[in-house]
């Protein structure tokens, strides 16, 4: 599906497959197993949905001023904009990871000159480096031409019209060197046939930022030192949200809240101006709010009874504001990172939040808070056990070392150790019998460099584990030493003037998201469809898939396409309108026989409803004297004394179309192309059938022109059979007022199969 092209001596194209990866592409050296050879990139991808591919260029000469051309994307629904393509390179920072530090495949830029990295020796480290900013702390709004000393990885982002049709959709990627011969990619969007749901978990983090007025001093000159975090003004809010929400984050905590004023009213005036913003941006209303407010905050230690009913009168006040704003849930923070004895000198601030209306949330590291406050704690952020396990598996390698070995280091982190030891099943299954909701973080640190290991751990395996959501730490970390030497190590993304730098860890977080989403799609797919088709073998079938999904080691991009295709599949249960030729598939439609009814059919009108008791029905009955009757014309005035608008009864008689030798076919059906209204088959004396409102829920209005299939099956025929059909009719014209057909098969046929042979019957007449 991916791979790998040559252009003369000069340079090699290889694709990377799947594009998030732990393993890393370093400038030298041997390229990883996930670079393979082919010339097309194919993503599979839902309306809305951003989707990742890349590849790397290996250069055996230094190419200059490399530059990535695409048009944009073509296909059943019309041409994309431009914009839904996003092409980026990425570009080595030096940061901390699991082994030390050591210049690290981070950064996505589209300028990747403005940052670069210097030796900075010191007597302690003489192979320091350090990070330097080359101009403005901004990247540029599209690719630059990018210079390729040995090798470089390009990533390309395709992000979906909401609007467009499913189908496949194409484009080239061109890689033009200034001194070399171009080359080219074909990039291939193939776009699923339905619209995936909202993710099932929750995805907030911590997000320790001050709101400023702009112009005020700020992150950009040195307000970025630790406490509350990074001063930032309402623009750069407002593009941190954004970006947040376009990778699946919706909902990161507030490190603000409502104060108290010194008369001890409440002051709602910065909520309301982060909310504003938030609002802005595309966040809320109607989501949870994970505050740090002071009024009401948790304080450890135990509080006497006034303190009680002043706690809960503030939190009734701030809950009845929070309804009235837009948000029903409101949480407060307790003591970070609170366990044991120290956990527990809290209970009486939860139990007064939790007596007022609100909820509480915090970090813990320990799961013994379920034995602690596990009845009054809301929403306790588990601190995850993988972060020690990737730390020791990297230990043994030098930092160098690690990043060749960083999808071995991976490995080491078993996700289910939580869904298996005692005490954190007993913590996360002790939260839901409480009936609430169980968060995790640091699962792994936000900025670790395994950006597979992030979507696979922040996605599935969160649900796999039982977790509702995670709150990880952090957007951004919350001191800087300086704007330059950002800790990354802590970070999902780089903060520059007015946005921000997506990372490969923060693009493997957004496909974690999207793997809960598809699952979240199959699971409301599979649910509605239990409901109409229980016995369809897809269902039990698809429920013993979901159980063995591998979260640990399965190849999630095959997991994802294959949620995909039962989607699809549980969607495509049950009637279809196909064309005949499709809907008779399979079928010998030389062994089948089609023959319409001929025409007069002897027919009477019974006014007082007399013919059930008096056995029209009968073989012995002489219908000499009734009437004939096109049964195609509905009934008329002339032919039958007038019906008119009086409801009533009318009785039609005539012969199978069948010869004795017919007969011996194994399967027989009478089509009947509409009666108006309700109708009873009768063959040989015998009811075989009945049309009606109590057999088929059908008012009136949709009866009269409703086709249907009475099977014989069972029934014995001899040739020369009498057919009797009763039609009631409550209003206006009545009667069969459309063709009659009988088929005979060797093969059983479904009620579509039966509506198709006629159709294609008609077609040809």
């Amino acid at each position: 599906m991916f791979g790998a092209l040559g252009h003369g001596a000069d340079y090699t194209v290889h694709v990377i497959d799947p594009a998030v990866t732990n393993h890393m592409v370093l400038p030298d050296g041997p390229l990883p197993p996930v670079c393979r050879e082919a010339a097309t990139m194919t993503v599979f991808a839902c309306r809305g949905e951003y989707e990742p591919v890349s590849f790397v260029v290996s250069a055996a000469k230094p190419l200059e001023a490399v530059r990535i051309e695409t048009e944009p994307l073509n296909g059943p629904g019309g041409q994309w904009p431009e914009a839904a393509l996003d092409v980026r390179v990425v570009k080595a920072y030096y940061r901390g990871a699991l082994a030390g530090a050591a210049a690290i495949p981070t950064l996505l830029v589209h300028d990747e000159n403005f940052l670069a990295i210097e030796p900075d020796p010191t007597p302690e480290n003489p192979n320091n480096m350090k990070n330097v900013l080359r101009g403005r702390l901004q990247d540029t709004e599209v690719l630059q031409p990018v210079a390729i000393e040995k090798r470089r990885q390009f990533w390309l982002t395709v992000h979906v019209p909401d609007y467009v049709r499913p189908g496949t959709y194409k484009t080239t990627v061109r890689i033009v060197p200034a001194n070399s011969e171009a080359s080219e990619l074909t990039l291939q969007v193939e776009v699923y046939p339905f619209v995936l749901l909202p993710p099932m978990l929750e995805y907030s983090i911590y997000y320790p930022v001050v709101l400023i007025a702009e112009g005020a001093e700020d992150w950009l000159s040195g307000k970025w030192t630790g406490g509350g975090g990074a001063w930032i003004t309402r623009q750069q809010y407002i593009a941190e949200c954004k970006n947040m929400l376009a990778h699946g984050l919706n909902n990161p905590n507030i490190y603000d809240g409502v104060k108290n004023r010194p008369d001890g009213t409440l002051d709602y005036t910065r909520i309301e101006e982060i909310l504003a913003v938030r609002e802005e941006a595309g966040m809320g209303p109607g989501l949870p709010l994970y505050l740090m407010s002071n009024a009401a905050e948790p304080i450890t230690r135990a509080l006497t009874e006034e303190e009680k009913k002043e706690r809960i009168r503030d939190v009734r006040k701030i809950m009845a504001w929070g309804k009235k704003r837009g948000y029903p849930d409101i949480c407060w923070t307790g003591n970070d990172e609170a366990w044991g004895d120290w956990l527990a000198l809290e209970r009486d601030s939860f139990q007064a939040i939790q007596d007022g209306g609100g909820k509480v949330w915090a970090a813990t590291i320990n799961p013994t808070f379920i034995d602690v406050v596990g009845d009054v704690f809301h929403v306790p952020v588990l601190m995850s056990s993988v972060g020690p396990q990737l730390t020791h598996a990297a230990e043994q390698y030098t930092p160098g070392e690690a990043l060749r070995q960083m999808a071995q280091i991976a490995k080491a982190a078993r996700l289910e150790v939580m869904a298996e030891q005692e005490s954190y099943r007993k913590a996360i299954d002790g939260v839901h019998r409480f009936g609430n909701k169980i968060f995790t973080y640091m699962n792994p640190t936000a900025g670790v460099p395994l950006p597979e290991f992030q979507r696979r751990s922040e996605g599935l395996g969160l649900w796999r584990v039982g977790f509702d959501g995670t709150m990880n730490w952090a957007y951004m970390h919350i001191a800087s030493n300086g704007i330059v030497e950002q800790r990354m190590n802590y970070a999902k993304v780089f903060r520059t003037d007015g946005g921000v730098l997506d990372t490969l860890h923060w693009e493997g977080w957004r496909e974690g998201v999207d793997d809960v989403r598809y699952l979240t799609t199959l699971l409301d797919s599979l649910g509605r469809a239990r409901g109409r088709f229980p016995d369809a073998p897809l269902i039990s079938e698809t429920d013993d898939w979901i159980s063995g999904i591998d979260v640990e080691n399965g190849d999630l991009d095959a997991i994802r396409r294959e949620m995909a295709r039962r989607i699809i599949a549980l969607a495509d249960l049950g009637y279809k309108a196909l064309p005949p030729e499709e809907t008779l598939a399979g079928i010998d439609r030389q062994g089948v026989q089609v023959t319409a009814f001929p025409e007069p059919w002897r027919f009477k009108m019974d006014v007082k409803d007399l013919g059930v008791r008096e056995k029209w029905f009968d073989l012995s009955i002489d219908d000499s004297g009734w009437a004939a009757l096109r049964a195609n014309t509905g009934y008329t005035r002339a032919a039958s004394g007038g019906w008119g608008n009086e409801p009533g009864f009318g009785w039609y008689r005539t012969e199978l179309p069948m010869t004795r030798q017919d007969a011996k076919k194994k399967f027989k059906y009478l089509h009947f192309g509409a009666c108006d209204e309700d109708a009873w088959i009768y063959l040989n004396g015998q009811q075989v059938f009945e049309h009606s409102y109590e057999t088929t829920g059908l008012l009136p209005a949709q009866m009269w022109i409703t086709p249907f299939v009475a099977p014989l099956t069972g029934v014995k025929v001899r040739g020369k059979d009498l057919l009797t059909v009763r039609v009631h009719n409550s209003e206006g014209m009545g009667g069969i007022w459309k063709p009659v057909h009988l088929i005979l098969s060797d093969q059983k046929l479904t009620n579509q199969q039966v509506k198709a042979l006629v159709e294609l019957e008609q077609t040809k007449d």
